[in-house]
Formats: structure tokens, C-alpha cells, sequence
């Protein structure tokens, strides 16, 4: 979406993403999972934004290039790791088209951040089959990618209003959210979706952000991925396929092997 892509190149919106440092949990989770193979790994750091990603797993790898859509974004990894002893690449470069990279370049690719979710369904698709070709068979593909099922909160009126008057700041954001900048939504067709475009409120209500229900995310990588493993956004530990219909998460990381 152009829309998206605006904002993030945004000066101000890169230099917010470059002041982020940390891991989120379940990024702590699988880098702890497959250190062992990163070692002798070229890998793409896709989304990388600020170069928070940069810090934990340039120096884990082989060769890191780090890529992302914004040029504001690549100038801060720039910038931020001008001096860094480690050889390190920044491109600009759109995930929908990694044109600029062979078949099977990559060991490992990392899309986090939900940066995925920042384009429809037929460019989420592309993604994915670029990803299958720049990727080696039998490498590592992780990712993370909002949740729908954590929607109700944001819909569902019994869950937006609250009378005690502590709440009523955060039940007018939620109003606002529901009924202005999602009016087009209606509940049930928010029930019965495998995937939806929601303002959820990111970057004062400028985005418009991909949701999808967890077994529909692993039906989209049954085609091209194999041993698909799920991870809490909260706690980092390792959620059961058979657990999925009920996680509540905003959104979860994925991890899985490329196809071969």
C-alpha cells in the first residue's frame, strides 16, 4: 500500500525505529533455537527499519544484508552502524520484488516487526513467493504477523465500553478506532474473515495493517514451507498448533523451513 510506504519513509518515523535496541521475546526465543546454523548463514534482515534486529543477528551470521522499502530507514542503519567492526550491507529494496537477489542466495530471512502486514493480500502472497526463491531449501524463514483473533477487543462493543470513569480516555480511542477509522468494518464479517486491512491505530491512525487468523498463516506457507512453529508476542514460548484457535496474542512469530 502507498499509503504505508509513505509513512514509514517518513524522517521522523525512521528515527523513532532507530532508537529501538531489543529483542521482543520470541525473537530471543528462536535466536536462542537455531544459533547454531547462523554461524556459517548468509542472511536477509527484511523490514530491518532502524537496525534494532542488526544489533542481535548481524554478528551471529556470516554475511547480514539488512533491506527495507524506505530509503529514510536504510539511511538510519546507515548512519547507525557506519563505524561498526562487523562489514555489514543496508539496500533499499521491496520485499514484493527482491529482483535484486538470486534464487536460493539466503539461509536464513527475518521479516519481523509485522513489517509483512504493511501490504494487501496479493502482495503478502508475492512476499512469500519471493521469499521461497531468494531462500535456500531447508534454510530458515521467520516472521511475524498480527493476529485476528486479538480483533474483538476492538470491535466488539462489550469489550470497547466501560463505565468506570478511569477507562474513558482509552474507551474514546477505542470508540474512535471502531467507528471512524474502521466504520467500513462490521463485526460479522470480521468473525467469519481468515484475514482483514485494519486500522489498528499504528503511527496515529496513518496505517492500514494486514490481520490474519492463525491457521489461515499456516495454510498461506503449507504450499512453500515445511515444520511451521508458532511463538507467543508475549511470553516467547512455543504455542501448539492445536492451541491456535484460541491465542488472544496481537500477533505471533512464525518460524519454519523453506521449502525445498
Amino acid at each position: 500500500m502507498i499509503r504505508n510506504q509513505e509513512v514509514y519513509r517518513l524522517p521522523g518515523v525512521a528515527t523513532a525505529y532507530a532508537q529501538m535496541c531489543d529483542l521482543f521475546p520470541p525473537e530471543q526465543t528462536i535466536l536462542g533455537l537455531i544459533s547454531p546454523e547462523l554461524q556459517t548463514a548468509r542472511m536477509l534482515d527484511l523490514g530491518v527499519g532502524g537496525g534494532r534486529t542488526t544489533l542481535h543477528f548481524a554478528r551471529c551470521v556470516r554475511e547480514y544484508v539488512g533491506a527495507d522499502y524506505s530509503e529514510s530507514m536504510v539511511r538510519e542503519c546507515q548512519r547507525r552502524f557506519a563505524t561498526d567492526p562487523v562489514p555489514l550491507s543496508f539496500v533499499v529494496c521491496d520485499a514484493r520484488s527482491l529482483h535484486m537477489f538470486a534464487r536460493a542466495s539466503f539461509d536464513f530471512i527475518l521479516f519481523s516487526f509485522n513489517g509483512i502486514d504493511s501490504v494487501n493480500h496479493s502482495d503478502r502472497l508475492a512476499i512469500l513467493r519471493e521469499i521461497r526463491r531468494v531462500g535456500k531449501p531447508g534454510g530458515w524463514f521467520c516472521f511475524s504477523t498480527h493476529n485476528l483473533n486479538f480483533c474483538a477487543q476492538l470491535f466488539e462493543l462489550r469489550r470497547i465500553i466501560s463505565l468506570n470513569p478511569r477507562f474513558a480516555k482509552r474507551t474514546a480511542r477505542q470508540l474512535l478506532l471502531r467507528f471512524v477509522y474502521n466504520w467500513r468494518v462490521r463485526t460479522a464479517t470480521l468473525r467469519r474473515s481468515p484475514y482483514m486491512m485494519i486500522n489498528d491505530g499504528s503511527h496515529s491512525r496513518q496505517l492500514l495493517m494486514y490481520y490474519i487468523r492463525p491457521h489461515e498463516q499456516l495454510r498461506q506457507l503449507s504450499e512453500n514451507f515445511r515444520d511451521i512453529r508458532v511463538f507467543s508476542s508475549l511470553t516467547g514460548s512455543e504455542v501448539q498448533h492445536s492451541e491456535l484457535p484460541n491465542v488472544q496474542d496481537s500477533w505471533l512469530y512464525y518460524l519454519c523451513r523453506i521449502g525445498s
